[in-house]
């Protein structure tokens, strides 16, 4: 029989015990230079965030100069102006910016729905009047339209009452319409609004708009805080064929070639354009040739971070205000 000597059994414990420690203090090592890693890419990503934030903060202001002087210069807003000009990418340190400005009274405001002094441009918060059916009327034409011209979209014209119903204060519906009845009885149970939509992706809390009917739709409307008149000069062609149902695509065409050579000064000349050329006769309270409301989207990257940043701003004569900015989206 062979006896083990003790010494040797110790030597083993302490060759398992040191290599225990070394592997142990060799993953704390890792987890600690892994942690530092990732605290040093979460604080760069902070800063460079923050830096981009701080750029397009500077081209809303630029912005907000640009339409300071458009407004000293003239009455009227057009697609020629200096304003509508998208930005070029410019280079910036780290990074490059970039930005267009749009002006939201070329878009149908959803919230005319209901105001009964749709087009004259004041408060409307207390939101406790009738459906406006001339303003229903230019949705419906809208519906149709992107319904035609996407194919995978679908838009009942009488989705337009349902929008109405959506923001008016009364529990009653509409034809075709949806108030609280039927949004109480879906899975997942809510309330209409019934107040100004705050957004135009408000939409897709209304009944029967899908995601992809919202996504066609938005270029073409937006959600303003007053009432508001379309802006005859910036309108893209949809929205000027949704104003009078004898608007056939071909006027409209001709009317947006047409500003652009010759923007329309007043709205009565607009108007008296459609009477004697088209022989339409087109309430003039539905238009105007200058606009209040612009959307700044301005893109800024810097090192691996891209921030996207859209300002609404209100310009009252001379003055200008930021009515709210959304990160991403808008």
């Amino acid at each position: 029989m062979t006896l083990v000597n003790p010494k040797y059994k110790q030597q083993g414990v302490a060759l398992i015990t040191a290599l225990l420690v070394a592997a142990l203090v060799t993953v704390v090592a890792v987890a600690m230079a892994s942690r530092q890693q990732l605290d040093i890419r979460r604080t760069g990503n902070m800063l460079e965030a923050d830096q981009a934030y701080m750029y397009a903060l500077a081209a809303e202001s630029w912005v907000t100069q640009i339409l300071k002087e458009d407004k000293q210069k003239t009455q009227i807003d057009t697609l020629t102006e200096d304003w509508a000009m998208k930005l070029p990418p410019i280079p910036i340190e780290g990074g490059v910016i970039t930005g267009s400005v749009e002006d939201l009274q070329g878009r149908f405001n959803l919230n005319n729905l209901i105001a009964s002094n749709a087009g004259g441009g004041e408060d409307n918060t207390a939101n406790n009047g009738k459906p406006d059916q001339a303003q229903i009327k230019i949705l419906q034409s809208l519906l149709a339209q992107v319904s035609f011209a996407e194919e995978k979209v679908q838009l009942s014209p009488f989705m337009a009452n349902r929008v109405a119903d959506w923001i008016d204060a009364n529990l009653n519906a509409l034809a075709d319409g949806a108030e609280d009845l039927l949004y109480l009885g879906l899975d997942i149970p809510y309330r209409t609004a019934n107040r100004p939509m705050a957004s135009s992706s408000e939409l897709a809390a209304v009944a029967g708009f899908s995601l992809r009917d919202v996504s066609a739709l938005l270029p073409l409307v937006t959600a303003l805080p007053v009432s508001t008149a379309i802006n005859v000069n910036t309108a893209p062609e949809m929205v000027l064929l949704s104003l009078h149902e004898d608007i056939t695509p071909r006027i409209a065409t001709e009317l947006a070639a047409m500003r652009m050579n010759t923007a329309f000064e007043t709205v009565d000349e607009f108007v008296k354009k459609l009477k004697d050329d088209y022989d339409i006769t087109l309430d003039k309270k539905r238009v105007s040739v200058s606009s209040e409301y612009f959307l700044v989207s301005s893109e800024a990257v810097i090192g691996r971070t891209t921030l996207r940043m859209y300002s609404l701003l209100e310009r009252k004569e001379n003055i200008i205000k930021v009515m709210n900015r959304g990160i991403g989206s808008y």
